[in-house]
């Protein structure tokens, strides 16, 4: 189920709302968990039962910590959602890449059957978080069966993130099984929610929309001007559908009273490529940061460790080799910032944000391309005349507006101006209605979000 769906925002959620204050308080947690996997479910029985067994194997074994041999416990607490994550991820690609016959194949047929599980990337990360956290005594294994259940599978959070700590999450699941009156803050959740939604429908469908203008033309035929153009549509679409998910997820939690936190902190005003993944996909980057580059021995080993991260980070993105290229490609660009600091760290602000998001820009491409394709692409920019051909001045005046949205706007002032902050338009609840009723009349113009594919 999408969030920018009809049936999602005028069936599911308000029914959830309704059931979720209405029942008595001991039932609370699980009636999110029933609407959590009702809202899962929907893609499918097959990754609905996997889904469970993962949660349920999560749940149980982490109990062996502490009375196995800690190296043995956590492998057996890991196993089955990082099974599950290969087997219904990365199967095709392994047997791709080892040349695997028919009759190989046709032993794993169920698991390539099935569609690619929405989200399991992220509840897999979640879960195997939850293991490592408790094997390394930072929290201690949960009894109760509904609060963990609650954490692995809320709703807000479940299909594109951010990736929840356990820690972040339990003493908030308790508040809802321990207050007798909650308190939501429905005026703040239903802006961030018509925020989220208008952006994802205007802007990051709309880039999409701009950017499949140039489909049917042979890269040969490219302008400059034209490739720049498209390259700068891809790079808002993927930044303001990936934004616009998580906006709302923040609005959604507030609706029954949990708070997620900011996953993205104006990537694209990073002055350079370190500090865009301080604020790119934050969750992600702590996450890999604590569980693998720490893991690994840290600024020991620094490019080795760098480069592993970000080749992770590639393939956890998709299962191809085109993005490992790109996860390649910003370790490449971290490593390189780390050697050239001193002089890169002297650029003037505009100049050192517009080299960053150039070369961040600059590998967008490799999300709808292949290796060949994206090699051909980027060689024939450097030779293609430039000339006007597929896009027209109404594009580009469309895509400025964007770039001045993202660069001239300081989210803290629009959207996460929490009280004790001036009070914006935007705070307005009959602009938040405007917004949603503007979204539901072109809703269905609206595409799936690109991060449910991780």
């Amino acid at each position: 189920m999408n969030f920018n769906s009809v049936e999602f925002l005028a069936l599911f959620l308000p029914a959830t709302f309704v059931a979720f204050y209405a029942v008595p308080m001991r039932w609370r947690i699980w009636t999110i968990v029933t609407a959590s996997l009702t809202f899962y479910g929907v893609s499918g029985i097959e990754v609905l039962v996997a889904f469970v067994i993962a949660i349920m194997w999560s749940y149980s074994t982490v109990f062996l910590i502490g009375r196995w041999r800690k190296p043995v416990a956590l492998a057996v607490a890991i196993s089955v959602p990082a099974a599950t994550l290969i087997l219904f991820k990365y199967l095709n690609l392994i047997l791709t890449t080892a040349h695997a016959g028919p009759e190989t194949r046709s032993f794993f047929w169920f698991f390539q059957s099935v569609l690619l599980p929405a989200g399991i990337s992220f509840y897999t990360f979640e879960l195997i978080s939850y293991a490592m956290d408790v094997a390394d005594r930072k929290i201690e294994p949960d009894r109760n069966l509904s609060r963990f259940v609650a954490f692995a599978t809320f709703f807000p959070h479940l299909i594109a993130g951010p990736i929840m700590r356990y820690a972040a999450l339990r003493d908030q699941l308790r508040v809802l099984q321990e207050t007798p009156v909650l308190k939501p803050k429905v005026a703040s959740g239903l802006k961030f929610l018509a925020i989220g939604l208008f952006c994802k429908i205007f802007i990051a469908d709309i880039c999409g929309i701009a950017a499949a203008v140039a489909n049917n033309t042979p890269i040969e035929k490219f302008t400059a001007i034209d490739q720049l153009t498209l390259i700068g549509f891809w790079s808002m679409q993927i930044y303001y559908d990936f934004w616009s998910y998580s906006i709302m997820a923040i609005g959604l939690g507030r609706l029954f009273c949990i708070e997620l936190p900011q996953n993205f902190r104006e990537p694209y005003l990073s002055e350079n490529p370190r500090e865009f993944w301080r604020r790119w996909h934050v969750t992600l980057s702590y996450w890999l940061r604590d569980y693998v580059y720490i893991r690994f021995g840290g600024r020991e080993h620094y490019a080795r460790n760098i480069l592993v991260v970000f080749a992770l980070v590639g393939l956890w993105h998709g299962a191809a080799w085109n993005f490992v290229a790109w996860g390649v490609y910003h370790g490449l660009l971290v490593i390189l910032y780390k050697v050239t600091a001193p002089a890169w760290d002297r650029l003037p602000r505009p100049i050192a944000v517009a080299l960053c998001f150039g070369l961040v820009s600059l590998a967008w491409p490799l999300f709808f391309m292949g290796l060949a394709d994206y090699g051909a692409f980027l060689a024939h920019l450097f030779v293609a005349p430039w000339e006007v051909s597929t896009y027209h001045p109404t594009h580009w005046l469309y895509l400025a507006l964007i770039f001045v949205i993202t660069f001239g706007l300081r989210e803290q002032t629009w959207i996460y101006n929490e009280p004790g902050r001036a009070r914006r338009f935007t705070d307005s609840p009959a602009i938040a209605a405007g917004l949603l009723f503007v979204s539901l009349l072109f809703i269905t113009f609206s595409k799936t979000f690109i991060y449910f594919r991780f």
